[in-house]
């Protein structure tokens, strides 16, 4: 009996667990912008090796969810940051509804690129470690 009970406890926490990661891996939106009322899709927290390229992919849609073209994806470090890393380009213009810039660190430690869409800026969290060791 005590096996049973401890057995429905441990099923009851991973249902837990499972449905607190699903919700966390939905992606953020921000939105509606001003003036134009684009949805604006970050992409999420991430994790980069130094000195090796990460791709950061904004997506950018109407209000009925259509992806908009031509909309201007500004990409930035911070200045505290900017002499350590680096995005390139640091302005796109979204194809398909979406704009992506490639993120390099020379240094290890946790950074933000700042992502501005019209009047919105977000700050994505980035992760960066060494190389992988080789043995």
């Amino acid at each position: 009996m005590r096996q049973r009970a401890l057995c429905r406890g441990v099923v009851a926490l991973l249902l837990v667990a499972w449905s607190l990661m699903l919700v966390s891996c939905r992606p953020t939106v921000l939105g509606p912008t001003t003036p134009s009322g684009y949805r604006i899709e970050l992409p999420e927290a991430s994790q980069a090796l130094r000195r090796h390229p990460l791709a950061l992919t904004v997506r950018v849609s109407d209000a009925a969810g259509k992806p908009v073209d031509e909309v201007l994806v500004h990409f930035r470090v911070p200045d505290a940051w900017a002499t350590r890393a680096r995005v390139d380009p640091p302005t796109v213009a979204t194809r398909q509804g979406q704009a992506t810039t490639t993120f390099w660190a020379q240094v290890f430690g946790r950074l933000m690129v700042q992502i501005t869409v019209e009047d919105r800026t977000a700050d994505i969290p980035i992760t960066v470690v060494g190389e992988t060791p080789h043995f």
